[in-house]
């Protein structure tokens, strides 16, 4: 299974802020959407890196957070250090880079176009759905080895 499987049944709005933005907008922001992450594009929409709530913790709170004059741009992943991943890369492999790199969002691409923004939530959900599907074939297969049909 690949990374295009998932974003086919997921939302595909990628929520995002710009760099010049303020970062209570961008708290406010993340709220309003009940999202852990937003990409972070300059003014001419390329990618300038990621905003997450591990960034606001670790890098804003000791800013003091509520300044009105922080900006996205002073707390955000720049585009330097961001981790990507592709629509082709495997489930399984994204899972290791994002356990490996301790991070919980990762950008998606194809070729030089941003497709997605997957979560970690979004990776474990669909290896749970894929472990049940094949617990539920597992077991049929115990209750009629031979696929014999019987009625």
């Amino acid at each position: 299974m690949t990374i295009a499987d998932i974003l086919k049944h997921k939302n595909h709005e990628i929520y995002s802020i710009t760099n010049t933005s303020k970062l209570c907008d961008a708290v406010v922001e993340l709220n309003k959407k009940g999202v852990g992450a937003l990409l972070v594009k300059t003014e001419d929409g390329s990618i300038a890196g990621i905003l997450t709530e591990r960034d606001i913790l670790t890098k804003a709170c000791p800013k003091t957070l509520y300044s009105d004059d922080l900006l996205v741009s002073e707390v955000m992943t720049p585009r330097e250090k961001l981790i990507i991943g592709t629509d082709k890369d495997t489930v399984s492999y994204v899972m290791h880079v994002m356990t490996d790199k301790k991070i919980r969002h990762l950008p998606i691409y194809d070729g030089e176009k941003l497709v997605g923004l997957i979560s970690i939530g979004d990776v474990i959900k669909t290896v749970m759905d894929q472990s049940e599907a094949e617990v539920h074939m597992l077991k049929e297969h115990i209750k009629n080895p031979y696929g014999i049909n019987f009625s």
